[in-house]
């Protein structure tokens, strides 16, 4: 597993015509480069939640908040003077090879490795590892028992992630 930081901020309020110009449905929106920004509207509609991947390490949060802030405005020019009004971050489990895994270990029972897919995809997953717990045939997934590649050098400690992302970030530059 390999442990990412995901930073996530909160606008202050929109107002709510720019809000149906911008984002006219409340649809989670994500781009399609390899350094992903995620973002949708606020139940209320009332802010635009945004996050990603904001450095190739660890970062406090008012630098992930400004370059979060910065990009939206860089999708959405109409949101040059927004403010942030609130930022968080958390830590996403990544794998190797970029697959969920579901399995038991020593009476241990997991489904892990979402990639950033983790809202989503846990609580499906959550729900078949209690069918297997079960022993319910329905439980199975095609991510059950599979092995977890690692890479040489590595021991749990995230060094590759910064120039695997500034090596992403280049390629996003570049449009492969």
């Amino acid at each position: 597993m390999i442990p990412i930081g995901s930073y996530m901020i909160a606008t202050e309020p929109i107002a709510p015509d720019l809000m149906d110009k911008i984002m006219p449905t409340d649809r989670i929106i994500s781009d399609t480069r390899k350094v992903v920004y995620y973002f949708r509207p606020s139940p209320d509609r009332r802010r635009i939640l945004f996050g990603g991947r904001v450095c190739h390490g660890k970062t406090d949060l008012s630098t992930s908040a400004t370059r979060l802030r910065d990009e939206l405005a860089r999708l959405f020019p109409e949101l040059a003077n927004i403010r942030v009004s609130h930022t968080w971050m958390g830590f996403v489990g990544y794998t190797f090879d970029t697959l969920m895994h579901v399995g038991e270990r020593d009476g241990l029972h997991y489904a892990l490795g979402y990639c950033g897919a983790g809202v989503g995809m846990a609580s499906y997953l959550g729900m078949r590892m209690g069918q297997q717990v079960l022993g319910l045939k329905s439980g199975r997934t095609a991510f059950d028992g599979l092995p977890f590649p690692t890479r040489p050098f590595y021991g749990g400690r995230p060094w590759l992630v910064a120039p695997t992302v500034m090596a992403y970030r280049l390629r996003d530059r570049l449009g492969f």
